[in-house]
């Protein structure tokens, strides 16, 4: 079988020669000729490429490269050095000057290029041929022309092509010498720079008029633009005046002497078609002339109509050609195709029948084959599906074990209240106690818990993607050095000899605080933890350029090599029954971060060293979860206290509703507040809307936890904030959740305010005291504005709170029903749909008032504005605000005002 698949390939390499062979003429030598144009904006230069188009199309091997210098000579020396660059075979440059031009076009033949220089010359002979008509001899006959119609005296306007180009000054020299005999000639001279719209400005330019009997131009455009100058000038003479041109070329000049707009025109081959015959001869080895002329000759109308319908005729002609060249390539193409195909064609079909033997003893082979890998797919899909369900299961239960550490945490900062809550006010109490040192002791290792526990919340909150930073610029010296002080009392107890240095006397740096101080106290506890009594451990602080660097130093144990690129992982310890890994993991999450940078030095048995570097500025920050935070505005320990002291001393006539279901933590919470307030408890929510149903119990504000069975704070709160009797209740959550989506939960379920547990006893206090203060200032600011008659009763433009609903409605019922001497409170209470216990409490709430004083304050009001306008007396007032006789007006006026309703007039 190998024998027959060699076989088979050899045919068809066979068949694959063959193939080429009959496409070999398809693959001859490609000749690359490129053209430099000085311009291609006119009728002769267009006309010159059709008749190298023309031309070229009689080869198959040729392709033209065309630089168009728009009449620049800096543009047409760089194309020319690029087609020099690029290798063409032979190159055509048509100048736009001679002088510029003539070095790029040395360069050209000394660099092997054959160079073919047509309508202008350059200044050098170092060329392969020049193509080109004679323009002294179209001058010369231009000027024997001319005498034929000049009178005595004649004035001649001569329009000038480019003055230096080679062209116009032979056309000039050529056109004076024939007239050289004629002694009693004026000349006049414009610069037309072979441009239509050239010509037109320069003879606009003229003072006219001026006499003139002859116009000769250098080219036809120049011509055609003279003679709708003079039309527009003077009608009669512009169309007697004889003017003459050179080119006659079809799209331009030739059309304009047939139909009468130049009288005549001197023919200036194009020569596109000599100049391409002339570039094949040398590309095929032939010699060619070193000048290689035109012809020329005076065209009249009657020539230029002839030449017009053979050029007409020559452009049918060379476009059925091109149509017929055209077909005979696609039938040449689609015969060696057809060739071609029928050597494949064989070859396939020899190979087909050797390979039909192969494949058949290879399917065999093939069918055995599958059936194995049949056999081994289905085990290893097995496998697959096993190893997902493994994978799932893994999953789950590490899932499973994160969120039972959470909730375990969760459920230690509870009993962590009731510890530094309570400790904090024993150490308070116990200054000079001899227990002080073991209360100290305690308020360490409870601390110390509530790190751990963050940490691991901490953890939580990075693995889910919920942390973010919150930076403000730092001076890190002081930071970094208080830092190092929380573990000065323990190095005294250690015998540790313990410092700080700082290459840098201070340096503001963008950091999140709260992340940094958490990567600097575990890298310091770790430190205290593996370095022993007597030991030394080193913070120092140095800058390093664009970073600060703050280096940990310890004299410990040290890290063995194979452990250090492990230390950063999740869970992993050192030591398995020490620590719970989870610290160096929560420093390396922080300082990528904050895209800085942490690396370790250790050697076993001396220490190790813990380097962090961190950017001075915040253009590192690119992350959309990082927040900037206002500079801190001074020192806490510099902060005065003494309004805080003064707030915490007094009792407030406020009576606090507190809602938990734990007993221990209610307790405390009700001893703690009872200090200050009346105090009410509940166990979960259901029986705190009992409490707060009651009628008899004026409730102020609410203290709930939000992890109770039954109902819990969040749903406590939300029920509170939508229910009309008591929506004007303050509501501040206690939790043991972390997570910001819940904190945001119970925001946006109305709640005033939100604090975590552990919590400081006193800043729940200050926070309850400031919330109720502010409720006072509001109603304070009510009641002014219904003494000064400004409740205002239209609706506002954005959306209100129930309770500012609630105001308004209430409002209106009294706008409504205060002339009436029986409308009461009860009445009022049947309108808004609340009973008369209800509506005092909520109403005492709100405004500080009961709703009979504010009924009754509300017509006093009304009553005084009626007063200030003086168009009532006090009895018809007394009547028009519903007060039931003018004494008991009179009385309740004078409780308000001060002054009875005559004196107030």
């Amino acid at each position: 079988m190998k024998q027959l698949f060699k076989l088979f390939l050899s045919i068809t390499v066979l068949a694959s020669c063959l193939s080429s062979c009959t496409t070999s003429e398809k693959n001859d030598k490609k000749f690359v000729i490129g053209l430099s144009q000085c311009m291609l904006d006119d009728a002769w230069r267009q006309a010159m490429l059709k008749e190298m188009e023309i031309e070229a199309s009689n080869y198959d091997n040729l392709e033209i490269i065309i630089k168009d210098a728009h009449s620049d000579n800096s543009t047409q020396i760089r194309q020319i050095r690029e087609l020099i660059n690029e290798k063409v075979d032979v190159l055509i440059i048509s100048p736009f000057q001679s002088q510029p031009i003539t070095e790029a076009a040395e360069e050209a033949y000394r660099a092997g290029i054959p160079t073919i220089i047509t309508d202008r010359k350059v200044n050098t002979d170092l060329y392969t041929a020049f193509v080109g008509a004679d323009n002294y001899e179209i001058g010369y006959e231009a000027g024997k022309y001319a005498s034929r119609y000049l009178p005595p005296k004649a004035t001649i306007l001569e329009i000038w092509g480019l003055a230096s180009s080679s062209p116009a000054q032979e056309r000039h020299q050529g056109f004076i010498d024939a007239l050289v005999k004629r002694s009693d000639l004026y000349f006049r001279k414009v610069e037309g720079e072979w441009v239509y719209d050239t010509a037109r400005v320069r003879l606009a330019s003229l003072e006219w008029p001026f006499n003139v009997d002859f116009v000769y131009s250098h080219n036809d455009m120049m011509a055609i633009a003279a003679r709708e100058y003079f039309l527009e000038k003077d009608s009669v003479l512009g169309d007697s005046l004889p003017i003459i041109g050179v080119d006659a070329v079809p799209g331009a000049g030739l059309e304009a002497v047939a139909d009468g707009r130049i009288n005549a025109s001197f023919l200036y081959p194009t020569g596109g078609e000599q100049v391409l015959r002339t570039a094949v001869k040398i590309l095929n080895g032939e010699p060619v002339d070193k000048f290689i002329p035109l012809q020329t000759g005076e065209i009249d109308k009657s020539a230029a109509r002839s030449m017009l319908i053979q050029a007409s005729r020559l452009l049918n002609y060379q476009r059925r050609i091109e149509l017929q060249r055209g077909n005979i390539e696609s039938l040449l193409n689609r015969f060696q195709f057809l060739q071609g195909s029928l050597w494949i064609i064989t070859t396939l079909m020899i190979g087909f029948v050797l390979l039909s033997f192969y494949v058949f003893s290879i399917n065999r082979k093939m069918k055995r084959k599958n059936r194995e890998l049949r056999e081994i797919n289905r085990k290893e899909e097995e496998q697959r599906r096993k190893l997902i369900s493994l994978n799932a299961e893994i999953k789950e239960v590490t899932a499973q074990k994160l969120q039972f550490f959470t909730n375990v945490s969760h459920e230690v900062r509870t009993p962590l209240t009731l510890i530094l809550g309570p400790l904090d006010r024993l150490m308070g109490l116990m200054h000079d106690s001899p227990y002080l040192p073991d209360l100290q002791l305690i308020q360490k290792n409870a601390n110390r818990l509530y790190r751990v526990i963050n940490q691991i919340l901490d953890f939580r909150k990075i693995e889910n993607k919920q942390e973010k930073l919150k930076i403000r610029q730092t001076e890190i010296v002081s930071f970094a050095s208080e830092v190092k002080s929380y573990f000065d009392s323990m190095a005294v107890v250690r015998h540790i000899t313990y410092t700080f240095a700082s290459g840098v006397k201070s340096q503001e740096i963008w950091i999140d605080p709260d992340k940094i101080e958490k990567v600097l106290m575990n890298l310091l506890s770790n430190a205290f933890k593996f370095t022993p009594d007597g030991g030394s451990i080193a913070v120092e602080v140095a800058d390093a350029g664009e970073c600060i660097q703050i280096s940990v130093k310890d004299t410990g144990q040290g890290i063995s090599a194979e452990k250090i690129p492990y230390l950063y992982d999740r869970f992993y310890t050192e030591n398995a029954t020490e620590g719970t890994g989870i610290g160096l993991h929560l420093v390396k999450e922080y300082m990528l971060m904050h895209n800085g940078d942490i690396r370790v030095d250790s050697l076993p048995g001396k220490g190790t060293t813990f380097i962090v570097n961190l950017y001075k500025e915040k253009k590192h920050f690119v992350d959309a979860d990082v927040t900037e935070v206002p500079q801190m505005a001074c020192d806490a320990a510099m902060l005065d206290n003494t309004g805080e002291k003064e707030m915490l001393s007094r009792k407030y006539p406020y009576t606090i509703l507190v809602v938990e279901d734990d007993n221990e933590v209610c307790t405390f919470l009700k001893e703690g507040l009872s200090e200050n307030f009346s105090v009410v408890t509940a166990s979960n929510g259901v029986e705190a809307l009992h409490v707060l149903q009651h009628e008899d119990i004026a409730i102020s504000f609410v203290l709930s936890d939000v992890m109770m069975p039954g109902m819990n704070g969040f749903d406590l709160c939300r029920t509170i904030k939508t229910t009309l009797s008591c929506s004007h209740l303050p509501v501040m959550l206690l939790t043991a959740l972390s997570d910001e989506r819940q904190q945001k939960h119970g925001i946006s379920g109305g709640a005033d305010d939100y604090i975590q547990k552990p919590f400081n006893m006193d800043f729940v206090k200050l926070k309850i005291i400031r919330v109720l203060e502010e409720r006072e200032r509001l109603r304070e600011q009510l009641l002014r504005k219904l003494e000064n008659g400004n409740l205002l009763l239209d609706k506002p433009d954005k959306p209100e709170s129930m309770d500012d609903a609630f105001m308004r409605r209430f409002v209106e019922r009294i706008e409504e029903g205060y002339p009436d001497p029986d409308y009461n409170v009860e009445k009022l209470s049947d309108m808004l749909g609340l009973s008369r216990g209800h509506l005092y409490r909520k109403i005492k709430e709100l405004t500080g008032t009961t709703p009979v004083d504010f009924l009754r304050n509300y017509r006093l009001s009304k009553a005084a504005a009626l007063l200030r306008e003086r168009r009532y007396t006090v009895s018809e007032i007394t009547y028009r605000t519903g007060f039931s006789s003018p004494a008991y007006f009179t009385k309740c006026f004078k409780a308000v005002y001060d002054v009875t309703p005559t004196e107030f007039v």
